[in-house]
């Protein structure tokens, strides 16, 4: 079964996400040029992190790796000292031995686990390295905090959730509504926002004096 096992996964599937994941909807669903570089750059810090511990876990297990071939070498060389005749020693040297041997093959496996996931992660890490330098060239990346950039970002970001709203008939929840009125006032959905909650509020107040005139019509009836 497991030769079988191993003859189909041959065809190896990327243990990683897919470049057309990462492009469409990691990357694509940021809102502004400066948001996807911003994006690029944090994926590209959590993935430096992840090498970095791989790269250690790697060293690591090499040494373990090296400590169980020279405690298999000393089990080899007392059981050629040991006495024929002490069966038990015997037995127990050529048990540890076999022990040995396998926590060297898990300990194998494990350095080719390392091997492969340090292979994905450079893959991703690459995308976000040439599509961050791709972006650079679109625009200049700006501070984090770099007033206008984040102006950009919010109206558009708020801008699609409420499209988004509008389109599924969904109502503006009041969270979303008050976060739209923190922006600063020269944001266009700040604008189109407060303008139909005037609309709205006219409507609003309209509907209630149209209905105390007709309570007031009804009363001299």
């Amino acid at each position: 079964m497991l030769e079988e096992i191993d003859d189909v996964l041959k065809h190896e599937v990327a243990q990683r996400h897919s470049y057309f994941q990462l492009k469409y909807f990691l990357i694509g669903k940021e809102p502004t040029t400066q948001s996807k570089m911003w994006q690029c750059l944090r994926e590209l810090k959590t993935r430096r992190e992840s090498l970095k511990a791989i790269s250690l876990e790697r060293e690591e297990v090499k040494d373990k790796i090296e400590l169980l071939d020279i405690q298999r070498k000393r089990c080899e060389l007392n059981l050629q000292k040991a006495d024929k005749e002490d069966g038990l020693l015997r037995r127990e040297i050529e048990i540890n031995i076999r022990q040995y041997n396998r926590q060297k093959q898990a300990a194998m496996e494990s350095l080719i686990d390392l091997e492969e996931r340090e292979k994905w992660l450079g893959e991703e890490s690459r995308f976000f390295l040439e599509t961050f330098k791709n972006l650079q060239k679109i625009e200049p990346l700006k501070h984090f905090d770099d007033l206008e950039s984040q102006k950009h970002y919010w109206g558009e970001k708020l801008t699609q959730k409420v499209n988004l709203k509008m389109l599924t008939q969904n109502h503006l929840d009041s969270d979303l509504i008050e976060t739209i009125v923190a922006l600063p006032d020269d944001v266009q959905i700040k604008k189109q926002t407060l303008q139909t909650l005037t609309f709205k509020q006219n409507q609003m107040l309209q509907q209630l004096a149209e209905a105390a005139k007709k309570l007031e019509i009804n009363k001299e009836i």
